[in-house]
């Protein structure tokens, strides 16, 4: 084969080499979510705003959300509650772990009930009663100073749920 032709081989098989890396990064780089939309999976949770000893309802993901900040004066669940501060948080998805129901809060009682099967969760989400075996699910969160991220996994959120690093 002639050299000059050689070298000119060489060069289009470089050219459609790099041309098929950047596409291929390229489309890998679309099946991203973008950034607002990684945003705007998250909740910011201000915990200086929260009612101390009562649930607060929220949302994640347009899924129902408690968050119950509380002092030493109710009892403290230590497998599903953390600590911020001198502040115990415990943060739960409000759907049922049966049927997918959202529980009600008796807040007289301090427990939820769903009303599709009458099962009872405690005021931490452990199951009490009924058909429920499972307790209300905790989703991923990240904690920041005085800040509660729902949506990312850290370090306090793979204890509770007993991820290894």
């Amino acid at each position: 084969m002639d050299p000059k032709r050689r070298v000119v081989n060489y060069a289009l098989l470089g050219l459609v080499g790099t041309g098929g890396y950047v596409t291929t990064g390229w489309v890998f780089k679309s099946l991203e979510p973008p950034l607002k939309a990684q945003l705007n999976a998250a909740t910011l949770i201000d915990t200086s705003t929260l009612k101390l000893n009562e649930i607060s309802f929220l949302s994640w993901q347009k899924k129902p959300l408690f968050v119950l900040k509380q002092d030493s004066n109710l009892p403290i669940d230590r497998k599903r509650s953390f600590q911020i501060g001198s502040y115990f948080y415990t943060i739960m998805i409000g759907i049922c772990t049966h049927l997918g129901c959202i529980p009600k809060y008796e807040a007289s009682l301090q427990r939820f009930v769903c009303p599709c099967h009458n099962g009872i969760f405690s005021l931490h989400g452990n199951p009490i009663s009924g058909p429920v075996t499972k307790p209300l699910e905790i989703p991923p969160f990240l904690v920041e100073k005085d800040t509660i991220l729902v949506g990312q996994a850290g370090e306090i959120y793979k204890k509770l749920v007993g991820i290894k690093k």
